[in-house]
């Protein structure tokens, strides 16, 4: 059966995540290695890790993605910035690798305005030097929604993985993100498209997974605004329409939604989705 789950808290420590997902009745899984709003990294406890995994192997869930805090910004011209960005990925990765987890997914940052051409060796040196001074896990890139100077459309994608050239390097494609940056997950002929750029850009083969949210901002709008699964200008068919093309179809799926409460993925978005 396909993989469904959703990003869920750690608050409590590290296996407080199995027993949230199992709760939304979730069967993969992303969560944050720490804080998404602060730099502090550590790894994580001997003894979390072990229960962690106990929990995974005793529930046969996965696979497990930790997504990056929402600080890092690989194109930052602020050295400060620039190094505590690579600094925290190293550790999400190594902490990654020690869950076996699935990958670390990340915004890659932004250029403030400056263009994607003047930093672009800034990311391909800073993506090496993480891939050099990690093992055991994979860095993945997400697709932006493309607002203000945020990288991460198709083209910068296929660009970062060419020019890297590794096994380790991969891509996360979000519904939400994809809608605002003008691509209309609704029409079929639009969908078609996309696989097709996939192909051309050399990402299809990259994809490893998909963060599946409604979006609450119009088509186009450069907007990062996720709504909870058929609340959104998307829908309940558009989405439906775009997991299932059979190019994605062996994809997992990572809600990222709000949920009735506020409080994230919730069973009512996962039962909506199950339902597709």
């Amino acid at each position: 059966m396909r993989k469904i789950g959703g990003h869920v808290s750690i608050a409590g420590g590290l296996s407080k995540a199995i027993e949230n997902i199992l709760k939304i009745d979730g069967s993969c899984l992303q969560i944050f290695a720490g804080s998404p709003r602060v730099w502090l990294r550590q790894p994580f406890a001997e003894n979390e890790v072990y229960t962690f995994l106990d929990g995974i192997n005793q529930y046969r869930l996965g696979p497990v993605f930790i997504h990056a805090l929402y600080l890092v910004n690989l194109a930052s011209l602020n050295q400060n910035i620039f190094e505590k960005s690579v600094n925290s990925l190293v550790i999400d990765m190594t902490n990654g690798a020690r869950i076996h987890s699935a990958g670390v997914i990340i915004h890659i940052g932004s250029h403030l305005g400056a263009g994607f051409d003047s930093v672009k060796d800034q990311l391909i040196v800073s993506i090496q030097r993480i891939l050099a001074e990690t093992e055991g896990c994979d860095l993945i890139l997400e697709n932006a929604a493309g607002q203000n100077g945020k990288i991460g459309s198709l083209e910068e994608l296929s660009f970062l993985i060419n020019k890297v050239n590794s096994p380790r390097l991969k891509v996360c494609l979000d519904t939400a993100h994809l809608f605002a940056a003008g691509i209309d997950l609704r029409q079929t002929n639009s969908v078609s498209k996309l696989i097709n750029d996939l192909k051309q850009f050399n990402l299809l083969s990259k994809l490893v997974c998909l963060h599946l949210n409604d979006c609450a901002s119009d088509l186009g709008s450069h907007r990062d605004l996720h709504a909870n699964i058929g609340e959104g200008k998307i829908g309940l068919e558009g989405l439906k329409l775009f997991i299932n093309q059979k190019e994605f179809q062996n994809l997992p799926l990572i809600l990222e939604v709000p949920g009735d409460n506020k409080q994230g993925p919730d069973l009512k978005n996962i039962i909506l989705v199950k339902g597709f």
